[in-house]
């Protein structure tokens, strides 16, 4: 290999690279964060001195004018930071394509576009034409020649596996939840179709993903981004008018990019691309014909065509105001393209409108420009690292292990630290260190249950429409964190629930307005902290439980024989067996009976419970009650014969000595012990785990009061031994589905306790 073409390549490999690390935190970029856009700065640099060292000057003048344009965001200088952010986006693109040339000058295979971004940068012509359109909108070359690409191919998405993995990886899942908070700020904007915020909250994700697209040579979903970003940017300059079937078309626009997105994610994983029709043509023809159907008028009667954007605010708002007529605006512009003059100006001369007119006007174009919504109004950055869920879980179980080893260490040696000060002090030093490691370490499971409920909003939107109800829905207490090992978990059951409360509890509005109430009913989602566990809640004002439909139902099944002695809390939670439905019909929506009796289930399998409360004609709540984690469990420990139980805190009513007077034998019900008047029935440990006990008389032990889906029952034990967080250990496959048992916990001796399962153990008593 010659001296020249050994530095060719060491230049591409070097220049590659840098343009590899600058792709990476291009995709990332926000403009308001100095320190984001400093390493920017700092990469450009060194390939800048990578280009001059190769003597590439060609790919100079274009790095050199991707940093004026980081400069200019950097001083806060630039007059639109989205477009200084694409201008950066579309340059480095050009320097990719450039690198992956060969020969003595790469810059030269590309250098007509490298021209044209140039005099768009600089502001100055270029002998070329590069403001090729599509449907009306400019596009530069390169997005022509993307546009192109797409269209020779077909449907068929293209996915580059050539790409660095991790950028890939990490770009699907920040687009995949930039579109979750599309959805919601969609269905905020259908409420409120003026908002420029919410409008500005839309459009940004799209064209961070169209940006994160090109650079990873994924020309399908650039394309797709660009023509959603071209609509919704018509949008925000209000030549299109946002309704009901501008809102589907963006939501659609949101389901087919996450198929997109997952496309490319399973390709990544499976190392293979699969040809997947996702009819993105016949997609793209809808929205360019909802595009240019719904335009407003742009004539010069209301917008003076080629004039000026504060030209075209100050006619609408005089307009929207009453001010003005159109045909008074359309007069002002013909005047002002022969004088010059301001539109204001002219209409103040001919007496069209007042001094104080146009100042009121002026001032709420102040207040649109000042309210124009910058990545501030995103969540407040902080500084973090993404670590691999396994990672993090092989960390919570060390330090879990670490918590029952500090236990055990204090236990060999409490005799000599209670005789020794100095001992003592440091075993309690490292009780509290491991202790506050352990709710460190735990609260690193924990996410907010923001993005589940926001799921939700979706769904009630749809639902609502296809059932003709009028419905809204309200969160409260989306920042709560649960473990995030539930966060999939519950989604099932939520769903379940909310379309339950539209299809048999909301009412439809006539049947609500002859009931006093207002048309559009209403859907509360609520999560909250309370006694150790995290309650969510689903609330509506419908038409609530009706006892006798149910009591009906369930007699007619053979579930009881009657409801005469039984609460509403028993006959309201007759809707949890399976198959159990009391809708005449059934829809597409719900009415199988295969709805709640899967809510219980899966709320069960996370060791929690479901409460339903209802009132007729004033709605129904459902309560899901979870514990904080999967990790750990608050718990009494307590004793019976020689075996260690623990029994979840939140199942344990109370503890007490009865009276041998107390405790008797029921025909067909067996041991019972009687408890200010109520009869508990007895559960005998040793009788179900097979040991033998140290007390078989009650009155001669302690009982444990436990509650399990509204039932009671009373736990024989020798002794209390207190009150303990422990973590959970798995039982292994073959005890993984054993009644009665949770798991277990390695205590502070060194002993296996077992944790107990109420359900379960309530279900084996009973046999």
């Amino acid at each position: 290999m010659q001296l020249g073409d050994l530095q060719m390549t060491n230049f591409s490999e070097n220049a590659k690279e840098i343009t590899e690390r600058l792709a990476s935190e291009a995709i990332m970029m926000d403009p308001k964060n100095i320190e984001s856009l400093g390493t920017i700065m700092n990469l450009l640099d060194e390939l800048t001195a990578a280009c001059r060292w190769a003597d590439q000057s060609v790919l100079v003048d274009l790095v050199v004018g991707i940093k004026g344009i980081t400069e200019k965001l950097v001083l806060n200088e630039h007059p639109d930071p989205a477009k200084g952010e694409d201008g950066i986006q579309q340059g480095l693109c050009l320097v990719q394509k450039a690198l992956a040339e060969t020969g003595s000058d790469v810059g030269q295979y590309c250098s007509d576009e490298i021209r044209a971004f140039l005099g768009e940068v600089t502001g100055t012509k270029v002998p070329m034409d590069v403001s090729e359109t599509v449907e009306g909108s400019p596009h530069s070359e390169t997005e022509s020649e993307l546009q192109r690409g797409v269209a020779e191919e077909g449907n068929s998405q293209s996915v580059d596996l050539s790409q660095d993995r991790d950028i890939l990886e990490s770009f699907v899942m920040e687009s995949l939840e930039s579109l979750d908070t599309i959805e919601v700020n969609v269905l905020s904007l259908e409420q409120d179709p003026e908002n420029v915020e919410v409008m500005n909250a839309i459009f940004r994700p799209f064209h961070t993903i169209k940006g994160g697209a090109g650079f990873l040579n994924l020309p399908d979903i650039n394309h797709f981004a660009h023509e959603v970003e071209t609509l919704l940017d018509d949008a925000r300059t209000q030549k299109l008018m946002i309704d009901e079937r501008i809102t589907d078309l963006i939501l659609d626009a949101v389901d087919l990019m996450k198929e997109m997105m997952t496309h490319v994610k399973e390709s990544v994983e499976a190392g293979i691309v699969k040809d997947v029709d996702f009819g993105l043509d016949a997609f793209l023809d809808r929205l360019r014909h909802v595009h240019t159907g719904n335009k407003q008028d742009e004539s010069k009667e209301t917008t003076g065509e080629k004039d000026g954007n504060s030209r075209i605010q100050t006619g609408e708002i005089l307009i929207k105001k009453g001010l003005a007529s159109k045909h008074d605006i359309s007069s002002a512009l013909e005047k002002q393209a022969e004088s010059g003059q301001k539109l204001g100006e002219i209409l103040m001369a001919s007496k069209k409108i007042t001094a104080r007119d146009m100042a009121g006007v002026l001032r709420e174009q102040k207040k649109a420009q000042s309210s124009q919504p910058t990545r501030e109004t995103r969540e407040v950055s902080q500084s973090f690292v993404k670590v691999d869920t396994q990672k993090l879980d092989s960390v919570v179980d060390m330090v879990g292990e670490l918590v029952i080893t500090q236990a055990m260490l204090g236990k060999d040696i409490e005799r000599l630290a209670s005789q020794d000060n100095k001992v003592y002090s440091t075993l309690s030093q490292l009780s509290r260190i491991t202790s506050d490691l352990q709710r460190t370490s735990m609260s690193l499971r924990m996410v907010a249950i923001r993005q589940t409920f926001q799921k939700m909003t979706r769904l009630v939107r749809d639902l609502s429409k296809k059932s003709g109800k009028s419905v809204s829905l309200e969160m409260v207490g989306e920042d709560t964190e649960i473990d995030r090992t539930m966060v999939d978990d519950i989604y099932d059951p939520l769903v379940h629930m909310v379309r339950n409360a539209i299809d048999h509890g909301i009412e439809n509005p006539d049947a609500r307005k002859a009931a006093g109430k207002p048309e559009k009913g209403q859907i509360t989602l609520k999560a909250y902290h309370k006694g150790g566990n995290i309650v969510i809640q689903i609330s509506e004002d419908g038409k609530g439980l009706d006892r006798e439909k149910i009591v009906r139902r369930a007699v007619e099944k053979g579930l009881i024989s009657s409801g005469t002695n039984m609460s509403d809390y028993e006959v309201h939670n007759l809707i949890f067996q399976p198959g159990f439905s009391t809708a005449e019909t059934i829809t597409d929506v719900s009415g199988r009976g295969v709805g709640m009796d899967v809510v219980k289930r899966g709320v069960e399998n996370l060791r929690g419970k479901v409460e339903v409360v209802s009132e007729k004609g004033k709605g129904t709540t459902v309560l899901m009650k979870l514990p904080l984690t999967l990790a750990v469990i608050d718990g009494i420990m307590v004793r019976a014969g020689d075996r260690d139980f623990i029994i979840p805190t939140f199942s344990v009513l109370e503890s007490l000595c009865p009276d041998k007077a107390d405790c008797s034998k029921v025909v067909d019900q067996g041991e019972m012990i009687k408890i200010r008047d109520s009869l508990h029935p007895l559960v005998r440990l040793h009788e179900i785990f097979g040991f033998e006990p140290r007390s078989r008389n009650p009155w001669e032990g302690i009982l444990v009061v436990a509650e399990s889906d509204g039932n009671r029952k009373c736990i024989l034990v020798d002794e209390l031994l207190g009150k303990q967080e422990v973590v959970i250990k798995s039982l292994g496959c073959s005890l993984r589905n054993a009644k009665g048992m949770a798991g277990g916990a390695i205590l502070a001796d060194g002993r296996v306790g077992l944790i107990l399962d109420m359900p379960g153990l309530f279900e084996l008593s009973e046999n």
